[in-house]
């Protein structure tokens, strides 16, 4: 017989054993999905956005603007703040600096404060908070005057875990020494960020010295030496920026300016949204705050944690659990304001059929999708086709402030419509209360050239030339203004200077862009182009006016010559015709059959038809029962209604 040997046999692991094993790989794995998913998420998704944010920024390689940003508090934060926001221009490129950086933040963090294992995904707490402070804005972006927002937060972490690891090395006298200085002489670079620095290396030499059972006098001097610098600093630096505030002066470099219940008038909204309570706002800085000041006194707690068997597997949970739920509260992430952005991106460089599609993106538009929607479907010769055949309406703009269209896209809608005087006039204004802004330069430059003020076009275009991405811009624009004569050759400046057929003069307009527009094209200058006649016959349509739609729809015959009638103004036609009932003009069926299809009258007749169905039913909910009738005019006439114009 052979011989027989006897296996011990392992016991099976169970979930418990198999999960245990599993947490060190998450934590070294989940980081890297963390950053490389945020890239993606970035460059792709919020591409838009990222453009937008460096449009709305500024900065200039010259010495005066390199004195500008330095006579403000947290000037050297301003100015490299601006400098990498630039990069925005290419999304792609500008995602990944922010994201390398966001990457540097949670290195840093772990080095400073010497985490381990599992305890390494902490340091996404801190990277959260400072994404969050970002993405949460909305249309802050336009109302912000702190230059270079973006980056300002997360430089200041940078420079503070910098800081720490040589704060660290030094003993106590000298930790005391280098609190003051870094209060002082941070103060004018960093701002309120300086102040709450020299605040966290206070704590952290108590909880140390706490920590480690020695006498904390000294670090308690420290503390205390800290609060006095911090309430001495901003005065004593308020003599020398006479320009700020006394009472925004603790928070400079922070947007409390704006961030205030005194900025938020009450604005009421159709929909509750969590994003109207403007304090929600400064709840990633708390935690940005308390996740710093957190891993400074985490020696008073380390011991206890180390005892703890179950604090790996905790800990790994719990981040991986908090981190993406934070970020999904503090996304800002509202369908028509990231069509707006996407528009302003595909006007800028003339892809206007993109701008009409990207309308189809909401069921219910903001008014600012719908305006330039129509600038798109009139530039495309396609408004009479389709203008009504895309969502009409007007969505009440999520944000806790009123928001105007003057800022948020109405210098663009100015320009194309050829008031080159109203769009550098808002230009100049918001300039004045928000600094000059690579939009405002661009508009400020396109809008005195086509004005004929060539100098002053010059003096605008020599500004951006001082720029790393718009040179290319002010110089293609500097061939115009050397030669004026191939401005007439240029598409781009076609439909603008076909609308500008009128004195350019300078009214009021309440900040109303449209409703300004609309009573704007509610008269026909004495000799209108035919682009400017058919923007008055879409006017005409919007505003539902059927004895002005009758006047300039003559005018559109007399002077646009169609060869055939598009659909929309066919539909406008035959319906105020009826609802005119000869009050205003009288029309025979030879009249009709000329200019309306057979199709489109049999449309309107089904139309009417439907209507019966619901007797006694109101307009919004006899809606829902005409989606086959959404693509023409008779719908938009009476199911959309209450436009709020802004």
């Amino acid at each position: 017989m052979g011989k027989t040997t006897n296996k011990r046999k392992e016991p099976a692991k169970g979930l418990g054993d198999a999960f245990s094993a599993f947490i060190p790989k998450a934590a070294k794995w989940l980081p890297a999905v963390f950053f490389a998913g945020l890239w993606c998420v970035l460059s792709t998704y919020e591409q838009a956005l990222l453009f937008r944010i460096n449009e709305l920024s500024s900065f200039v390689f010259d010495d005066l603007y390199f004195k500008n940003m330095m006579q403000l508090p947290a000037g050297m934060l301003h100015y490299v703040s601006g400098f990498l926001v630039q990069f925005f221009y290419y999304p792609a490129l500008g995602a990944a600096i922010y994201v390398l950086l966001l990457y540097a933040v949670y290195r840093l963090v772990i080095k400073a404060f010497a985490l381990k294992g599992s305890r390494r995904l902490l340091a996404l707490l801190p990277v959260a908070a400072l994404l969050a402070s970002n993405t949460q804005l909305g249309y802050w972006i336009f109302y912000l005057k702190v230059p270079g927002y973006y980056y300002m937060a997360l430089l200041a972490t940078l420079l503070f875990l910098l800081a720490m690891l040589l704060y660290k090395r030094l003993n106590e006298p000298l930790r005391m020494l280098f609190v003051a200085l870094w209060c002082f002489a941070g103060f004018p670079l960093m701002g309120a960020y300086a102040l709450a620095h020299a605040l966290l290396f206070a704590c952290y030499s108590l909880a140390t010295a706490v920590a480690e059972k020695r006498r904390p006098v000294a670090a308690a001097a420290t503390l205390a030496l800290a609060v006095a610098a911090i309430v001495a600093a901003p005065q004593l630096y308020y003599n020398f920026y006479t320009t700020y505030a006394v009472e925004y002066i603790y928070g400079a470099g922070l947007p409390v300016l704006h961030w205030g219940s005194a900025f938020v008038k009450n604005v009421v909204h159709e929909s509750f949204s969590y994003w109207h309570w403007i304090y929600l706002y400064w709840v990633p800085f708390v935690v940005l705050m308390l996740s710093l000041a957190g891993f400074c006194v985490a020696s008073l707690f380390r011991g206890r944690l180390c005892k703890c068997e179950k604090s790996e597997a905790a800990i790994t949970c719990s981040v991986a659990l908090f981190v993406p739920l934070f970020l999904w509260a503090f996304w800002y992430n509202d369908a028509n304001f990231r069509i707006e952005n996407k528009q302003n991106k595909a006007m800028w460089e003339n892809r206007w059929n993109d701008v009409a599609e990207y309308s189809r993106g909401t069921s219910n538009p903001t008014r600012q999708v719908v305006i330039n929607k129509n600038i798109a479907t009139l530039k495309t010769g396609r408004a009479g086709t389709e203008m009504f055949t895309y969502p009409d309406g007007s969505s009440d703009i999520l944000a806790p402030m009123a928001v105007h269209l003057t800022q948020t896209g109405g210098k663009m809608l100015y320009y194309q419509y050829g008031k080159f005087n109203f769009c550098y006039r808002w230009c100049v204004e918001d300039a004045v209360e928000y600094g000059w802004r690579y939009e405002y330069l661009k508009h400020a430059a396109r809008c005195m050239l086509l004005s004929g003020e060539y100098r002053l076009a010059q003096r605008y275009v020599d500004i951006l030339k001082r720029t790393i991405f718009y040179r290319s811009w002010a110089e293609e624009l500097e061939k115009y203004i050397n030669d004026p004569s191939l401005i007439g050759k240029t598409n781009e400046f076609a439909m603008p200077l076909q609308l500008a057929c009128y004195p350019d003069e300078l009214a009021v307009d309440d900040s109303f862009v449209e409703a300004y527009l609309l009573k704007n094209f509610k008269y026909l200058p004495e000799n209108p182009t035919p682009q400017y006649v058919e923007a008055a016959l879409i006017s005409t349509l919007i505003r539902k006016d059927v004895k002005s739609f009758m006047f300039v729809f003559d005018r559109y015959l007399n002077i646009c010559k169609p060869a055939r009638l598009p659909k929309h103004y066919q539909e406008g036609l035959l319906l105020f015709l009826q609802l005119d009932k000869g009050k205003t003009v009288t029309v025979g069926p030879a009249f009709i059959d000329k200019f309306v299809s057979k199709s489109v009258q049999r449309r309107l007749e089904s139309f009417v038809a439907n209507t019966k169905k619901y007797p006694g039913m109101k307009e919004e909910e006899m809606a829902q029962y005409f989606d086959d009738f959404k693509d023409t005019y008779f719908y938009f006439y009476f199911f959309v209604r209450k436009i709020k114009t802004n």
